[in-house]
């Protein structure tokens, strides 16, 4: 198999799956959020008055980085677009790159410095590709 018949073949299954996913995140993203919304404060309450203060703040500040991460993935989803093509999913990718490193907790400068450089590559890449996927 070529090298651009394998990127063809992945990426043709990398857009039929994200237009799955896409279809799904309303109804993905909205539960995740309700149950974050009033099982959160709950759990944290709980934790409160068994475990004590301090464990109460860990359990909310863990919600709190929970929802932070839900936002920033439903972003990312939500500007795929309706037919995501490999040029919306890596552009969503730049235009959330800050919110997902925040999700993800990577804060080593290097690290940050070294997935800013490779998603900017890569969308050079695709803009040189015309945007599109290889065909074979």
């Amino acid at each position: 198999m070529s090298l651009f018949t394998a990127l063809h073949t992945f990426g043709a299954w990398a857009e039929k799956e994200l237009a799955l996913l896409v279809g799904k995140a309303p109804a993905i993203e909205q539960t995740a959020a309700s149950i974050l919304k009033y099982v959160g404060p709950a759990l944290q309450t709980i934790v409160t008055v068994e475990a004590g203060a301090p464990a109460g703040a860990i359990v909310g500040k863990v919600v709190a980085d929970a929802q932070a991460s839900l936002i920033a993935a439903s972003s990312l989803i939500y500007d795929f677009g309706a037919s995501p093509t490999v040029a919306s999913v890596v552009g969503s990718v730049q235009s959330n790159l800050a919110a997902l490193l925040a999700a993800g907790h990577v804060t080593n400068a290097t690290s940050v410095a070294t997935v800013t450089k490779v998603t900017t590559e890569l969308g050079s890449l695709v803009t040189a590709l015309g945007g599109t996927t290889p065909t074979p």
